[in-house]
């Protein structure tokens, strides 16, 4: 399953989106390659309707997405929405429901200590077709969406490079 993940992911989209794919990896290696039952994955709850239909067809190319991305207000909507609904119950979120910035890890990280085929992989897909899709648009409307875009990378990254570095599902400050 890595194999045909990785080479999915595989896209010009910058260097935060290639660091992302990095720990991702390193998380991958971290838990052996296991590919856990379907169950054991990230959460449904809000998951984007273009995912769903990408697990759906058993991950297969989907020549329209992966050419042309997917670079709209909605489906920028549902990946936030989506990636808060993941987030640990120590989280804070802003008034739009996006999680806030924050200095210190506050616990249990285990709602995103997901590896496998329905773990990190389906948020990253998610990453990549929105960071195609926004090579699709006018530089005005790109400045914008590219910063919302950026800003998920972000805190996903955070959230993954403690997940890498950290030895078990439990992550307290000292």
């Amino acid at each position: 399953w890595f194999f045909e993940a990785f080479h999915y992911l595989q896209a010009d989209l910058g260097p935060r989106y290639h660091v992302l794919v990095y720990l991702w990896v390193a998380f991958e290696r971290k838990n052996s390659w296991n590919n856990p039952h379907k169950l054991a994955g990230l959460s449904a709850n809000k998951t984007p309707d273009a995912l769903l239909a990408w697990r759906k067809n058993s991950r297969r190319p989907c020549p329209k997405v992966d050419q042309s991305g997917l670079c709209t207000p909605e489906f920028a909507t549902d990946v936030w929405a989506w990636w808060a609904t993941l987030q640990p119950q120590w989280r804070s979120f802003d008034p739009d429901g996006r999680p806030l910035p924050f200095e210190n890890f506050g616990g249990d990280m285990a709602p995103l200590d997901k590896h496998g085929r329905n773990g990190w992989v389906c948020l990253l897909v998610c990453v990549k077709w929105w960071g195609i899709g926004l090579q699709t648009l006018s530089a005005d409307d790109r400045e914008t969406q590219t910063k919302d875009w950026l800003a998920i990378i972000a805190d996903m990254t955070k959230m993954l490079q403690q997940l890498v570095e950290s030895s078990s599902v439990l992550y307290r400050e000292a």
